[in-house]
């Protein structure tokens, strides 16, 4: 499947003897000089192929790809919401959604994102809470 070594890292370590399974899904693109059209977003070991794969998996919700299945919202928000559409577009073909429930997910997803605070935790904005210790 000629991936980066990172990405087989995550692939062994998340899917152990079922990374055959998800890389059977990766179909036909390949790596070029500009990025790699396989991964869910850039700098990031994630494969659109394991969207497909967890949906598979009874995945049901773009929230439940960014969040859990690849953890991506965690680490760095800014690039999961750039992979809110090109998953959704690939739940929706897997699991048959229509426009408004794809647009629905898209917004959840969206939603779900606004409660983080970005790379640094929130900080308590209560009085009790902003007093120096």
């Amino acid at each position: 499947f000629n991936l980066p070594i990172q990405v087989c890292e995550h692939l062994a370590r998340d899917y152990g003897g079922r990374a055959a399974d998800v890389c059977a899904l990766i179909g036909d693109a390949v790596a070029t000089e500009e990025g790699d059209p396989r991964l869910l977003a850039a700098g990031y070991p994630y494969l659109k192929a394991e969207v497909r794969y967890a949906c598979r998996e009874h995945a049901r919700t773009v929230e439940d790809i960014i969040s859990r299945r690849t953890r991506l919202a965690y680490l760095n928000v800014k690039d999961a919401q750039k992979a809110i559409p090109i998953v959704a577009e690939i739940m929706a073909e897997e699991l048959r959604w229509n426009v408004e429930e794809t647009q629905k997910q898209m917004v959840d997803a969206a939603a779900f994102l606004d409660t983080f605070a970005g790379p640094e935790p929130a900080i308590a904005t209560t009085p009790a809470a902003s007093k120096a210790v």
